[in-house]
């Protein structure tokens, strides 16, 4: 299951105070939303916020929640960032249960040097992210492959991955998550090779 990180907010009402001052004073606005649960408006610390991201291999997570003393289990959903400066504007959490089913998005993470590249093969990674559906209590922190055993020309596909139990993707088991591809020649180098070639 996912580490689950914790984050301190407070309740605010709804529609209350100017959103921009809100930021300004260093607190990122955001609302809880889930089945049962009845939405609150919160706010949380921009920078507590920001340092929980870095602690986390993806913006996919479960959070504990403290709401003015009430710790309420959420998925972190959705964040709103500022397209200049990508600062955090609005950040959307779902209350969840363990059983509850969820849709989230975990990152595919490669472990190993692959044989191919020893011999001049190129590493290509298709895939970095990998849709799933599961129970919360069986959402994973991410998804680790070992690519060590790759040698030229093999790949790594949706089938080959050891997705834990209870975890599904809806992505045939064909697709390629990773493949090591040939070594690529110049056209520099590629033109003398083709002259010797017709040489001979």
């Amino acid at each position: 299951m996912a580490t689950s990180h914790s984050l301190k907010a407070e309740a605010r009402a709804c529609g209350s105070g100017n959103l921009k001052q809100l930021r300004s004073q260093g607190l990122v606005p955001g609302v809880v939303y889930g089945p049962g649960f009845d939405n609150v408006n919160i706010q949380v610390d921009a920078r507590e916020f920001s340092r929980m991201l870095a602690s986390a291999v993806s913006e996919h997570i479960l959070v504990a929640l403290d709401i003015d003393g009430k710790v309420v289990k959420v998925l972190l959903k959705e964040i709103q960032h500022n397209p200049i400066t990508n600062a955090c504007l609005h950040v959307d959490f779902q209350a969840v249960k363990d059983s509850t089913v969820i849709h989230s998005i975990v990152p595919v993470i490669l472990e190993g040097d692959p044989a191919g590249v020893a011999l001049g093969g190129v590493l290509d990674q298709t895939i970095h992210e990998l849709s799933v559906t599961c129970q919360v209590k069986d959402l994973p922190e991410s998804i680790k492959a070992d690519v060590s055993g790759l040698k030229i020309g093999e790949s790594l596909s949706i089938a080959d991955l050891k997705l834990p139990a209870g975890v599904n993707t809806e992505l045939a088991g064909d697709v390629i998550v990773a493949i090591v591809e040939a070594p690529r020649v110049s056209s520099e180098e590629a033109a003398p090779a083709a002259a010797e070639a017709a040489a001979e």
